[in-house]
C-alpha cells in the first residue's frame, strides 16, 4: 500500500516548518508566495486533505508571541521558539507573532492586533519594562511570560511566568567554589535589575556568600543598568576592574555574553584564569562552548521549557482563578575551563 503523504514530507521536500505547511494547507496567513509553494507541492505529491478543511478542523486556539526584540538570530531563542511552534501544530493552535518596539510602536498598535485577531492567549519573551507588563495585563488575555521584569509581580495576576532554576543553581556553584577554593574576593557582573532571572543569580551569588563569608556590599560589584554601560566593550569592562577596590577571584556573570567580555578584559589585564581569578556565566549558548577558556556555565534545556509554556498557557486558560505562578526548570551545570 502506497504510503500517505502528510504535512511533514511537504515540509521536508519544501525545507519549512510543519508550522507554516499546515498554515499554509488551513488557510491560515502565510506569505502568498509560501502559500502557492506549498499547495503546489502538496498537489504535486498527492496530499489527500488538500481542500479538505473540515477534516482538517477548527484551530482550538490563537496565541500571539510578543517579543521585545528580533528573536530569530538570537542562538538561545532558537530552540525554544521552535518549542512552542510545535507544540502549538500538535495541539491544533495557530501561533502569531509580534515584535514590539516601545520606541517606535505605540502599545495601542498590540492592543488592536491582539483584539482584532481575537487571540486568547499570549505568550510574552524579552518583555522586562514594568509599564508594558502592565498595560499587557490589561489586555484581559491569559499571559505565559518567559523571564519576567526584577520587579515584584502581582499574585493574582491572569499570568504565570516560565524561568531557569537561576538562583538555586548560582548559589550552589558558588558555595561549591567558596567551599574548595577558600575564596573572599567575589564580584558579580551584570545589570541585576535587568530581568527577573539576572535578580535571582545575583541573590544565588549573596546569598552563598552571607552564609560562608558573612557579608558583601554592592560597591564590590559591577551592577550599572544596560542604559548605562556598555556591557559589551572589554575597555570599559577593564576599566571597571581597574577600579575595583580589591582584584577578584570569582567572577559571577550575569551569562556567558558578559562573561566572555570579562574573560576577554582579564586576559588583557594579564589576570590568569582560572589560576588568577575564575569566571562563570549562565544559559550555555553556543559561544560560551567555542571561548577560549571554555567558560563554565548552566544549561537549561530550552525545548523543553518552549513545551512547558504552551502547557502552562493552556493550564491557564482552562484554570483562569489560579494564582499567578513561577515555574523553575532545574538547570546543568556545564564545567569549563575558566573554574578548572
Amino acid at each position: 500500500m502506497k504510503k500517505a503523504i502528510t504535512i511533514k514530507d511537504i515540509a521536508e521536500q519544501l525545507n519549512l516548518s510543519r508550522n507554516i505547511v499546515a498554515k499554509a494547507l488551513n488557510g491560515q496567513y502565510v506569505p502568498e508566495s509560501t502559500r502557492e509553494r506549498v499547495l503546489k507541492k502538496a498537489a504535486e505529491m498527492g496530499y489527500k486533505s488538500l481542500g479538505d478543511r473540515e477534516k482538517a478542523g477548527k484551530t482550538r486556539h490563537r496565541f500571539i508571541l510578543i517579543s521585545g526584540k528580533p528573536l530569530n538570530n538570537m542562538n538561545y531563542f532558537v530552540p525554544l521558539i521552535r518549542a512552542v511552534e510545535n507544540s502549538c501544530f500538535e495541539k491544533n493552535i495557530e501561533l502569531l507573532q509580534y515584535v514590539y518596539n516601545k520606541s517606535r510602536t505605540p502599545f495601542k498598535g498590540v492592543a488592536d492586533y491582539v483584539n482584532e485577531l481575537d487571540v486568547n492567549g499570549i505568550i510574552a519573551i524579552e518583555c522586562f519594562d514594568k509599564s508594558f507588563i502592565d498595560k499587557l495585563e490589561g489586555l484581559g488575555k491569559p499571559i505565559c511570560f518567559i523571564d519576567f521584569t526584577a520587579s515584584l509581580f502581582n499574585p493574582n495576576g491572569n499570568y504565570d511566568i516560565i524561568c531557569s532554576n537561576d538562583r538555586h543553581s548560582t548559589f550552589t556553584l558558588v558555595n561549591y567554589l567558596i567551599n574548595k577554593h577558600n575564596l573572599k574576593r567575589i564580584t558579580f557582573v551584570g545589570d541585576r535589575l535587568h530581568c527577573m532571572s539576572f535578580r535571582e543569580r545575583y541573590l544565588g551569588m549573596l546569598n552563598a556568600i552571607i552564609r560562608l563569608c558573612g557579608g558583601h556590599s554592592r560597591n564590590e560589584d559591577i551592577l550599572f543598568g544596560d542604559e548605562s554601560f556598555n556591557y559589551g566593550d572589554v575597555n570599559a569592562v577593564k576599566t571597571k576592574i581597574l577600579q575595583l577596590k580589591y582584584r577578584p577571584q570569582l567572577f559571577v556573570c550575569c551569562n556567558d555574553f558578559v562573561a566572555r567580555i570579562v574573560c576577554t578584559a582579564l586576559k588583557e589585564l594579564n589576570i590568569r584564569i582560572p589560576d588568577d581569578a575564575f569566571v562563570t556565566g549562565f544559559d550555555n549558548v553556543a559561544e560560551s562552548r567555542s571561548a577560549h577558556p571554555v567558560i563554565t556555565t548552566f544549561s537549561v534545556d530550552r525545548e523543553f521549557m518552549g513545551r512547558q509554556t504552551i502547557y502552562t498557557l493552556l493550564n491557564r486558560i482552562e484554570n483562569p482563578d489560579c494564582p499567578t505562578r513561577i515555574i523553575n526548570i532545574g538547570t546543568t551545570l556545564v564545567q569549563g575551563e575558566t573554574t578548572r
